[in-house]
């Protein structure tokens, strides 16, 4: 398949971005796996919220809302939420 010496600039302009940001030769498998198809790339705390919320369930000892949600950029109420979403998941 490495028939050519592909470099960035033979990239068409509306993917060079991807490219450009992971390089050439992990660009090409991308294609190579991916190519033909629409790709939907999800936002980084799509990714990250399950972490989050496994993180605030394990450090939670009770009386410590209000730091966990401090530390994860959340509400007080919405750490009680996840230890309760928690909760009836383990059951």
């Amino acid at each position: 398949m490495d028939q050519f010496d592909i470099h960035l600039e033979d990239i068409p302009g509306e993917i060079a971005w991807l490219c450009d940001l992971v390089g050439v030769p992990a660009f090409m498998k991308i294609i190579d796996t991916a190519g033909g198809e629409i790709l939907y790339i999800p936002k980084r705390q799509t990714i990250e919220l399950p972490l989050k919320k496994q993180a605030i369930r394990r450090e939670y000892d009770g009386r410590n809302a209000r730091a966990l949600a401090r530390k994860y950029g959340i509400t007080e109420r919405r750490v009680r939420a996840i230890i309760s979403e928690g909760k009836g998941a383990s059951i």
